[in-house]
């Protein structure tokens, strides 16, 4: 990591998006640079001095897939297996968030953000362990059992605070509320 604040790269083809994380990530204590293409940001991850990359899975107006970010964030971690991602995603949902994680991402956020829970999880990401991607070919894709998975995480994560895994989550609490009962949680 870089000596004072971490520095932070961010690629999001909205610019809105990034003026509001500047601002967040500013005050949260990080040095933040954004980008609005892929190439920008490759050109950016080879000078080498990135601790944190912020990654939308989306980069073109309309395309809600999320393959083009799942494909530079495989590109990104076999040019740099140690760099931490953090996936950001509004339009994509949970799917290809939990998909963007097997891959080797180390958490998700979703748009709109908290604020805190955004600055937490890019400081979480700069202190948890670098770990191997899951091979997808072995990888449980089951949503329902993803989903389960995922809403415990978060509820253990939280202490069982419904109201703050709900926000980490980026859903209601009735919602959390309603996804617990369907799991058993």
């Amino acid at each position: 990591m870089s000596e004072g604040r971490p520095k932070v790269l961010f690629l999001d083809d909205d610019p809105d998006i990034l003026a509001s994380a500047k601002l967040v990530l500013d005050r949260g204590g990080f040095s933040f640079e954004g980008v609005e293409t892929p190439a920008a940001a490759r050109a950016r991850l080879d000078q080498g001095d990135v601790d944190l990359l912020l990654l939308d899975l989306n980069f073109r107006r309309g395309d809600t897939s999320g393959e083009a970010g799942l494909t530079f964030l495989e590109a990104a971690l076999a040019a740099s297996p140690e760099l931490p991602i953090v996936v950001v995603t509004g339009h994509s949902g949970m799917a290809i968030a939990i998909q963007a994680m097997r891959l080797g991402a180390r958490d998700f956020v979703v748009k709109p953000w908290n604020n805190e829970r955004f600055v937490g999880s890019a400081k979480a990401a700069l202190q948890a362990p670098s770990r191997a991607p899951i091979p997808l070919a072995s990888a449980d894709l089951n949503l329902e059992r993803s989903e389960r998975a995922l809403v415990q995480a978060a509820l253990t994560r939280r202490g069982f605070n419904v109201s703050q895994a709900a926000k980490d989550l980026g859903i209601t609490r009735a919602a959390l509320y309603r996804r617990m009962e369907k799991h058993g949680l």
